[in-house]
């Protein structure tokens, strides 16, 4: 349901859940120069505003609306950066007064949003300064959990594009370059040029909530996204080797694939993906783990939305040559079919229950109503794609395995 042209409200009645949700996105290019700004500004949605102006009366108001959340998170597909509000709070039907709650939360989320703890030019100079070192502090206890560093080493490695190594939550250093006045003027943007998406679960009143979020008077917006980056394999390998005081060394492995979201090799490689190190049964942990017992952990991923699979092992510095020989063994008999049909079917066994596992979870809702507004028929029901699960032949994951080539691979020695 489009408000105006950019801003959708995505409604998913449901009455299984104790409580609903309404997620708020703003979704915007990934630019070095903004990203850091909206870092700050959700720091600062989900700290105060001028109705509630200290953290303290903030989280009082919450606790009064019946224990309810409030709180920001920030993501990216792609070349898209997020920042999400998500409000939980407990159904009208389970309280004495009806129809209250959800009206009390989206006018306090119309105060965040439309009351800032700002002036007309800047955020509140004091909080601001606060919230500035929260992030930085946040930030720097991320670079010392030593796998948060190595994937970020591993990107820098492998994506060609500048904004596809920045993270979603920034860095320090354009988190220290930011001002009040600064993060202040991509929040009035955000809210004036994003993209904006507004998720509702539960139970509620249609009508009312459609005229309520009308109230929040945003104006039309053209906001071109890229939810899907794919840039060309290169024959020169990119390595990267870091020398750390710490315990465990770590060897992360990328490769690359052309397969995009919703392509006939996109089931496959989810298939294959279990298989290689998803679960207890994978190669990567049976093999490599178990088997030879070089590995403390071992996993596999791919994010589609960027070409890249990702292997990565916390290992002793001795064996890294090792670990990569039975990595990259563990893929070439992907590539060659060394695969018992009994695997195949215990995998997409798993994928099955996870996924309908997921279909209880509000934000799993949430994201596909997401995904089916801007993938439309790309994104299938869920009862197509486990049906073409079930179809996934060993002949199709061979194929997918095909499509893997090693782009990059980053070493963490450490002692």
């Amino acid at each position: 349901m489009e408000i105006v042209t950019g801003v959708n409200l995505h409604f998913i009645k449901s009455q299984k859940f104790k409580t609903n949700k309404i997620k708020f996105r703003f979704s915007a290019p990934m630019r070095q120069e903004t990203v850091a700004g909206r870092v700050l500004a959700a720091s600062m949605l989900e700290t105060a505003n001028r109705l509630y102006p200290t953290s303290q009366i903030f989280r009082e108001k919450l606790a009064n609306l019946y224990g309810a959340n409030y709180t920001t998170s920030l993501s990216k597909r792609g070349l898209v950066h997020y920042v999400d509000i998500n409000l939980s709070f407990v159904r009208d039907s389970f309280l004495s007064r009806k129809n209250t709650l959800t009206n009390e939360m989206i006018d306090f989320l119309k105060a965040s949003l439309l009351a800032p703890l700002a002036d007309e030019t800047a955020f509140d100079l004091s909080t601001f300064e606060v919230e500035k070192k929260n992030v930085i502090t946040a930030l720097e206890a991320e670079i010392e959990n030593h796998f948060y560093h190595a994937h970020q080493e591993l990107n820098k490695l492998f994506y060609l594009e500048e904004e596809m190594k920045i993270p979603r939550v920034s860095t320090i250093d354009l988190i220290k370059k930011e001002t009040a006045e600064t993060s202040f003027s991509v929040f009035q943007n955000m809210l004036k040029e994003d993209r904006i998406d507004i998720f509702f679960i539960g139970d509620f009143n249609e009508v009312a909530m459609k005229e309520s979020f009308e109230s929040f008077g945003f104006g039309p917006r053209e906001m071109e996204l890229e939810l899907t980056y794919q840039q060309d394999f290169s024959k020169v390998l990119k390595e990267g080797l870091e020398q750390k005081d710490v315990n465990q060394s770590i060897l992360e492995m990328a490769y690359h694939f052309d397969i995009q979201y919703g392509e006939e090799g996109h089931l496959p490689l989810i298939v294959l993906n279990g298989l290689l190190g998803t679960y207890a049964h994978s190669k990567l942990f049976v093999k490599v783990r178990e088997a030879e017992g070089i590995a403390y952990t071992v996993s596999s991923r791919f994010d589609i939305f960027s070409g890249m699979m990702r292997v990565y092992a916390g290992i002793d510095r001795k064996n890294r040559n090792k670990a990569m020989s039975l990595i990259n063994r563990q893929i070439a008999d992907l590539k060659k079919g060394n695969f018992t049909l009994e695997e195949l079917n215990q995998t997409k066994l798993m994928l099955k229950n996870s996924a309908l596992l997921a279909q209880d979870k509000q934000n799993t809702l949430l994201e596909r109503a997401y995904l089916q507004s801007v993938l439309g028929k790309k994104l299938l029901p869920l009862d197509l794609w486990l049906a073409k699960l079930e179809k996934v032949t060993t002949k199709d994951v061979i194929l997918a395995a095909s499509r893997l080539k090693l782009q990059a691979i980053y070493f963490m020695e450490g002692k």
